[in-house]
């Protein structure tokens, strides 16, 4: 088939590319770049222009990006995005409706809030890895360098700071309280659901959310993810890897807990800080040179099971993660990974983990061996081109 790509800054944009040209297709990338993903009449133009004298099969996102699925939909042109990114509020635009859309989703309850819309092209399609690029980067002749590492932002420039000084204080207090209660909870979201339709009235006189005139979201939907989700995610990343770093130097010395951020690290006094690092060429190895690598899946990811989980398995690293409902499906606890269902398991684990080198690397292997065989992007595409045939004819 010949498959148009729209290219952006997606960490999985290499690997889906390279699989589909593996799979025998054609892949042409289409260097658009979208401004406004969801109103711009200009972009439209200029891509209907455009695919009016070349000839594609599909039109392939990574992410659904309204003015693709317009442009499209008036060129007549299928159009097939893969979500990776939980909550997509893209989703929530008329555009999403489109006959031309097939829609796969990587977290099953954003596939299921499609499917209550009304839109019948849309499925589950779980994350993927491609190990054999990642076993051909990394060094297997060095010593694990990092007892216990985490890789990721800590999100310390979110949009609730910068509105909390407009909030009353109740309303502050209330929804710390609810920030506090999702740290809490292990595998599920209740942000939205707290959002009551009075306090919903006072946030849109506050917030000015620049949404598209054909946007359907609501304010608990935006507000629950893009302000609650992120500080939520800050606040739980700062006080486990504190917690941590306190726990694991009581034990021992040689037990530092490593960060990998381009985040200010000024609040964590007792973790080792790097700089961030490049997913493509430097990502693996630290996953591989690493003891214990954690997860720490940000709450707007309601039950799917985030890109990081595929990376840290399928780098033959060992990983610790909180629990998505999504696990059940694919792995068991003790096997191919571990999980911990808050601080004081996160603490525990990663000392016993730490202790038994042995019963560790076994987990890594089985957990590199599951991914490369079942979560491929060989296996993951096919799926997804089998659908998009159906389609095409």
């Amino acid at each position: 088939m010949n498959i148009l790509f729209y290219q952006w800054n997606a960490y999985n944009l290499y690997d889906i590319r390279l699989t589909f040209e593996q799979l025998g297709h054609t892949v042409t990338m289409l260097s658009m770049p979208v401004e406004n993903p969801e109103e711009d009449n200009e972009y439209v133009e200029k891509l209907c222009s455009y695919l009016s004298s070349h000839d594609y099969d599909f039109l392939f996102s990574i992410n659904f990006f309204p003015v693709l699925a317009e442009g499209c939909h008036e060129s007549g042109l299928l159009y097939v995005c893969w979500n990776c990114d939980s909550p997509l509020l893209a989703l929530y635009h008329e555009a999403v409706f489109y006959p031309t859309n097939i829609i796969f989703s990587f977290d099953h309850s954003e596939y299921e809030s499609l499917r209550a819309l009304g839109i019948q092209e849309t499925y589950h399609l779980p994350l993927a890895v491609n190990t054999e690029r990642l076993a051909n980067q990394i060094s297997h002749k060095k010593n694990p360098k990092y007892p216990v590492s985490f890789v990721g932002s800590l999100y310390e420039k979110n949009s609730y700071d910068a509105i909390a000084d407009r909030l009353p204080p109740y309303l502050c207090g209330y929804l710390e309280g609810a920030m506090n209660a999702q740290i809490l909870i292990s595998g599920g979201n209740i942000l939205e659901k707290l959002l009551t339709d009075d306090i919903c009235m006072m946030l849109e006189d506050i917030m000015d959310y620049h949404k598209s005139p054909r946007s359907f979201a609501s304010v608990q939907a935006l507000f629950s993810s893009t302000v609650l989700g992120f500080k939520t995610a800050a606040l739980e990343r700062q006080q486990n890897l504190n917690a941590l770093g306190l726990s694991m130097r009581s034990i021992s010395d040689f037990y530092e807990v490593h960060l990998f951020t381009n985040s200010v690290t000024e609040n964590l006094p007792l973790v080792t800080v790097h700089g961030p690092i490049d997913y493509l060429q430097e990502m693996p190895q630290i996953f591989y040179d690493s003891n214990v690598n954690l997860n720490m899946t940000i709450p707007n990811i309601k039950t799917g099971i985030p890109l990081r989980v595929w990376d840290i398995l399928g780098s033959g690293g060992f990983l610790l993660s909180n629990y998505q409902p999504e696990f059940n499906d694919y792995f068991k606890a003790g096997e191919t990974l571990d999980i911990f269902e808050d601080r004081e398991e996160l603490i525990e684990k990663s000392a016993f983990y730490l202790q038994h080198e042995s019963l560790r690397k076994k987990i890594a292997k089985q957990g590199r061996e599951c991914a490369a065989r079942y979560h491929n992007y060989t296996t993951r595409l096919g799926i997804l081109l089998q659908i998009v045939k159906k389609h095409i004819g």
